[in-house]
């Protein structure tokens, strides 16, 4: 057009920088950042088309029983048909074993039940009379053991007295034959003594002989002996006076040696003496010397104090001038430091004469300033003391309004408290007649199984008078008379004392009639004055 050539390039751009691309590379590109493979796209294709194939494959040869396939489908399909019956089974049997652990449950809390009941104080009462009955009959047994055992004791008594009398005459008889025996024997034996005397009267002639022919030897051989005897103390005498000559010489030896000792003793005596007199001159000569040497330091010690007194009494004089001199230039130096300390004083007076005018001055100005901010004080004190009084009485209004609120709040409480006080007396006599409900079929069974237990007892020929008096005891395990407003329940009622022992349930015609004396009849008294109650 007009001969001006077109071009895809912008104006501006060189063409140098712009990059050309073939169809398929543009292609790629493009498929690459949309995230397309073709290839992939194609696979992808294929593959699921074979599932597809392969689905109608399975579903044709599904039904056929001749291959492989349909023989295990078929095995399958009748396992599955087993597993499913024996579930059924199983089931069944799960259900029947719930059914029996129900029951078994059942059973237990019937059994706990029981048990329960059986822990209950009248049950057990009433069992601890069921276990007297037996007791009694236990003992009306034993009582009949006993008396057979007597009885028996009694035959066994009898029969060991006849066999201790027919030992007793065999003992008898037994014991004259011994004693028949025993007499021979002793005629015996007194036959053989009588010849062992003869015997022992010849034997004693004949041991009277030897004992003279023993005692004329014995007799010579003490002469013997009494003979020796006095040679030997001879002999001894004889060496004991040659002992005592002996002993003499020695002792005129021993004084002999200590005379010639007592002289050696005086002449050493002698010789210390001597020496102790030589010793005290020495010491007297030696003591005269140090005298003479003492005196003479004596005498030089006063030469040497004279020449020293001297000597310092010359030094003493020319001290006094020296002094002197020190003296009148202490004076002038003193008088001039007294001017100036005088100057200086009275400066420092001038300095404080001033400073106290300054400070009145000051002073007066503070007080002045004090009192006109305690005249500001005061008049904010006013101020908020006004506000004060203004608050507290909108305080007092308002806590009258709280306090009629809570007057409201209160009797609205009061309300409440009676009405729940109704409903709680409502619900406790509700709860009465539960209980009371409760009490009888208590009683109800109570007295089934009580007169079930009594006629069992009669049947086995027990007691039953303890089972029929604690069957009537009553519910409520005291000791007192039964409250008929309770179903029967026996009260129990304690002394006044610390031991907490129950009183006793019975009243006589004895009791009745000491109360009767003792505080007479208050239902006459009371209908005598008119009471009617």
């Amino acid at each position: 057009m007009d001969g001006t050539n077109l071009s895809v390039i912008p104006q501006g751009v060189d063409p140098r920088d712009v990059t050309v691309l073939q169809p398929e590379a543009w292609r790629r590109i493009q498929n690459s950042l949309s995230r397309y493979n073709e290839d992939q796209m194609r696979l992808q294709a294929k593959r699921q088309e074979r599932e597809e194939l392969h689905t109608i494959s399975k579903d044709s040869v599904k039904h056929w029983e001749n291959t492989i396939e349909g023989q295990r489908l078929k095995k399958l399909q009748a396992r599955k048909l087993r597993e499913e019956k024996e579930e059924e089974e199983k089931v069944k049997v799960d259900k029947e074993e719930a059914k029996h652990q129900a029951q078994k449950r059942k059973e237990a809390i019937e059994r706990a039940k029981t048990l329960q009941y059986y822990q209950t104080d009248r049950v057990k009462t009433f069992h601890g009379a069921l276990l007297l009955t037996e007791v009694l009959k236990e003992r009306d047994a034993q009582i009949s053991m006993k008396n057979g055992k007597l009885d028996s004791e009694k035959i066994r008594e009898a029969h060991l007295l006849r066999l201790q009398q027919r030992q007793r005459e065999e003992a008898i008889m037994e014991d004259q034959k011994r004693a028949l025996r025993r007499h021979n024997d002793r005629k015996a034996v007194a036959d053989f003594q009588t010849l062992q005397i003869l015997d022992h009267i010849e034997d004693g002639k004949e041991a009277k002989q030897v004992d003279v022919e023993e005692g004329e030897n014995i007799k010579q051989q003490v002469d013997m002996y009494m003979a020796a005897k006095m040679a030997i103390e001879e002999q001894r005498r004889m060496d004991k006076k040659d002992i005592m000559e002996e002993h003499q010489r020695q002792l005129a030896d021993r004084e002999a040696r200590r005379q010639i000792e007592q002289i050696k003793v005086e002449d050493e005596e002698e010789e210390i003496r001597q020496f102790g007199q030589a010793k005290k001159k020495m010491a007297k000569m030696r003591k005269e010397k140090e005298t003479e040497l003492f005196r003479a330091f004596q005498d030089h010690t006063e030469r040497m104090r004279k020449k020293l007194a001297n000597e310092k009494q010359q030094e003493v004089d020319d001290e006094d001038d020296r002094i002197a001199k020190a003296v009148a230039e202490r004076e002038s130096k003193r008088e001039a430091e007294e001017r100036q300390k005088y100057e200086s004083e009275m400066k420092t007076k001038k300095g404080i004469h001033d400073h106290r005018i300054y400070m009145m001055k000051e002073n007066e100005r503070l007080a002045i300033e004090e009192t006109n901010k305690d005249r500001e004080i005061l008049k904010n004190r006013v101020k908020s003391d006004k506000l004060y009084h203004l608050k507290q009485e909108e305080k007092r209004v308002e806590q009258l309004g709280e306090c009629k609120k809570l007057k409201e709040f209160q009797t609205q409480q009061i309300d409440e408290l009676q009405v729940r006080g109704q409903q709680f007396r409502t619900a406790e006599l509700d709860l009465d007649n539960r209980n009371g409900a409760l009490l009888r079929a208590e009683e109800a069974q109570f007295k089934e199984y009580a007169n079930k237990v009594i006629k069992e007892a009669k049947d086995n020929g027990r007691n039953p008078y303890p089972l029929i008096k604690a069957a009537e005891e009553g519910p409520g395990g005291g000791r007192g008379p039964k409250y008929e407003g309770k179903q029967g329940l026996r009260p129990s009622y304690l002394v006044c004392d610390g031991t907490g022992v129950q009183l006793p349930n019975y009243s006589n015609g004895t009791v009745q009639g000491s109360h009767t004396k003792i505080y007479g009849n208050p239902g006459d008294s009371r209908k005598r004055l008119g009471f009617t109650w």
